[in-house]
């Protein structure tokens, strides 16, 4: 039985206990509102799930560290959404008139602030995450280790990096992330020394007599103070979406279980008995616990990394017949080289770069692997979705559920794998 909501706030509160019964009020009375928005305004069924979930994590996230009071739950949700969507159609390129909810009258001023700050800071994470997501694997390992207050042997033991050298490995990190960061927003970058001195700082590892000296330089540099803020916000938004956490884990799982009972590819708008989706979502949600803590998922990768090398129709991407025949077996590292020499004569030709990501996965050289498959991702029109679909595997095989499962989102209905990417991320419990 469902919880009688009494105040708007219940709302907030129930995200941030990821209460099960409060979730589920939420779907019951905004989702199918959102979908309908969102199909009306060029959307798909896809992006109208990804919306309403990036909303709700927006508004988790941002409770989660300031107070936040909403004089009127609906109306709030309903105007981020947009805002929201509105921001990823101007990333492909669109702009559609009308955006504006008609229901802001039953906002208050503070409720408008208060969305435009949920909104900035939803921003700011999506985009350090994706940033974050194209560093190489031994950054991406160290920068989610050196988020946590693990000390510092620790992290040197986990990422196999003397701990001498996990300063300067740590600031060439940062650096590449947020040279990336500050020509996306058009900001001035800190200098290296300040970048690497800050992290130490806010990490708590610089001495006593040079943390006086630095706090001092704060004091009188306001730049600088400006640039320490900024670095501090993104480590913040950055950790939560790259560090352990068990409570944002079962958040996500409550939403992904909801996800096709709510935003099926039918056209009908889901109404099912209350009851009834409670026990269903119930049962999905566990059935994703399940999957996400058990042995089970080791063979998963197993399961859906079957593929067949396929000889292309064009002559000039033509591939040896012996290549074919070595990966159709299984010698993935014969067909590797093979694919070596095709690669050094062809470096265009993306069908051989495909395969070759493909076996390098399959043989646990994943770093490689993503580079070949991230390239045929951004060049190629035929094998885009395969290369994002074999990218989600990459991160499967480390058990890295969140990075596969942003992958497999890349991937659209009309894509020719799309039946096996929900396949997958049913398996995910997402």
């Amino acid at each position: 039985m469902s919880p009688e909501i009494h105040y708007d706030q219940d709302y907030i509160e129930g995200l941030l206990h990821h209460t099960p019964e409060i979730i589920d009020d939420i779907y019951q009375r905004f989702a199918s509102k959102e979908k309908r928005f969102i199909l009306q305004k060029s959307g798909t069924v896809k992006d109208a799930a990804h919306i309403f979930e990036e909303a709700l994590m927006d508004i988790y996230y941002y409770a989660r560290r300031h107070p936040l009071q909403v004089s009127s739950f609906e109306p709030f949700l309903q105007l981020l959404c947009k805002r929201i969507w509105e921001r990823e159609l101007e990333k492909r390129g669109q702009r559609i008139a009308g955006m504006e909810a008609e229901e802001n009258a039953a906002l208050t001023r503070d409720d408008m602030i208060d969305i435009e700050d949920v909104l900035k800071e939803g921003e700011k994470r999506r985009l350090a995450y994706s940033l974050y997501l194209q560093l190489n694997d031994s950054c991406r390992e160290l920068l989610s280790w050196s988020l946590t207050d693990c000390l510092q042997e620790d992290i040197a033991v986990a990422t196999k990096i003397p701990v001498q050298d996990l300063p300067a490995t740590r600031q060439a990190c940062y650096l590449s992330l947020f040279k990336d960061l500050d020509a996306r927003l058009k900001s001035g970058s800190m200098a290296a020394e300040d970048l690497s001195t800050a992290d130490r700082y806010l990490s708590g590892q610089l001495p006593e007599a040079e943390n006086k000296l630095f706090e001092a330089r704060l004091k009188t540099d306001t730049t600088l103070q400006q640039q320490v803020k900024r670095f501090d916000l993104f480590r913040r938004l950055l950790a939560q979406r790259v560090c352990k956490d068990p409570d944002r884990e079962a958040i996500l799982h409550q939403l992904f279980s909801r996800r096709n009972a709510w935003f099926s590819p039918k056209e009908s708008t889901p109404t099912p008995i209350r009851n009834t989706v409670i026990l269903i979502a119930l049962f999905a949600a566990g059935v994703a616990i399940m999957l996400y803590i058990s042995p089970w998922r080791k063979n998963i990768y197993r399961q859906f990394a079957s593929t067949e090398m396929q000889a292309p129709d064009t002559d000039s991407l033509r591939l040896p017949r012996e290549a074919i025949e070595k990966f159709n077996r299984g010698h993935f590292s014969d067909a590797i080289i093979i694919l070596d020499k095709v690669l050094q004569q062809h470096p265009n030709n993306l069908y051989a770069r495909y395969y070759r990501g493909v076996s390098k996965v399959d043989l646990n050289q994943l770093e490689p692997a993503r580079a070949d498959l991230v390239q045929v991702y951004q060049q190629s029109n035929d094998l885009k979705y395969e290369a994002a679909f074999y990218m989600g595997l990459s991160y499967l095989k480390e058990g890295h559920k969140q990075e596969c499962l942003d992958w497999l989102l890349k991937i659209p209905s009309q894509a020719p794998n799309y039946i096996k990417v929900q396949k997958l991320i049913e398996e995910l419990g997402g």
